[in-house]
């Protein structure tokens, strides 16, 4: 255990027996976040309670008290991340949501909202208005596009050549999470779109990606570079802040229109003092601590990469 991208390890605080020249048992998982870290040119086994793991060369182990929560390896350019069940199916969504909002499908906003409000009938009987106000918006933000002055059932389309990237990147990592997790938990197969092969449209690479059944749930490993890491974490905050009702907040991501922003204003009001969903936020807040975390791994390992190719 050494120094390793400005992170340090006190092998007195973390080490507590040396098995062999290659088995080290660990100690001192206290905290919701340790990071194991492997310097010592060769592959590695470490136990956290009786848990046996192995840790590659060069790579990073960062766990979640005695589970595996990351694994990113040195000089690799990607890192490796674990999502369960609930923070897989959060993070589709939030993938979903983001790519939706940049084709002008803001019908979605709405009707998601309104499902978790069911019994407000007030909030129910305004749904035109704020219908209205989403079109006037999305007229706004799509001014020039062939979709600025149609209902909001109409979208640019996820390949059209108007669509951002960013949404398209979305899309691709969306499509390989949901196949695969649906893969995992039905082997047999099935006749849905979840079950075809992604058709990968975006300029990032597809994502490395595999599911595994530990006990009652689906665990998701995926393989993704720091831009891949941008993208899922813009998404999560943009599913955040609609999570909890902030739509001007929301929208400053997508445009600086004032006027589509004071509509959106209008919006945020008819929302006030609806019941925000505490647990979603909390899942939400878990993915986002694994993506940022990686992404700003990512991002001093190719800060480290390009200093050293211009020595």
């Amino acid at each position: 255990f050494e120094n390793w991208f400005d992170h340090r390890i006190d092998d007195e605080e973390m080490v507590t027996e040396i098995i062999n020249p290659d088995q080290v048992a660990i100690s001192g998982m206290v905290d919701d976040y340790s990071y194991i870290l492997n310097c010592s040119g060769k592959e590695k086994r470490f136990f956290v309670g009786e848990k046996d793991y192995v840790i590659g060369k060069d790579e990073m182990v960062v766990m979640n008290f005695s589970e595996v929560a990351m694994r990113i390896i040195r000089g690799k350019g990607k890192a490796h991340i674990d999502l369960i069940d609930s923070e897989i199916y959060t993070c589709i969504d939030a993938l979903d949501t983001y790519n939706r909002l940049f084709t002008g499908q803001y019908d979605i906003i709405d009707l998601n909202l309104r499902m978790k409000m069911d019994g407000n009938e007030v909030f129910h009987d305004e749904k035109d208005t704020r219908r209205y106000l989403y079109e006037a918006m999305r007229s706004r933000v799509f001014k020039g596009t062939s979709i600025a002055h149609n209902d909001l059932c109409a979208s640019l389309g996820i390949w059209n050549d108007e669509t951002d990237d960013r949404a398209k990147c979305s899309y691709d990592i969306q499509q390989v999470m949901r196949y695969r997790d649906a893969d995992c938990r039905y082997p047999e197969g099935g006749n849905t779109v979840n079950f075809r092969e992604p058709m990968i449209k975006g300029s990032l690479p597809e994502i490395e990606c595999e599911c595994r059944i530990e006990g009652e749930s689906v665990i998701e490993n995926i393989c993704i570079s720091r831009d891949h890491s941008q993208i899922m974490d813009d998404a999560l905050l943009i599913y955040d802040s609609l999570s909890r009702y902030n739509i001007r907040q929301t929208f400053e991501y997508f445009t600086n229109d004032p006027i589509a922003l004071e509509i959106a204003g209008v919006l945020d009001r008819m929302y006030a003092g609806l019941k925000t969903n505490a647990d979603l936020q909390e899942t939400i807040g878990h993915v986002r601590s694994k993506i940022i975390f990686a992404g700003a791994v990512l991002f001093r390992a190719r800060r480290e990469r390009d200093a050293m190719g211009s020595m």
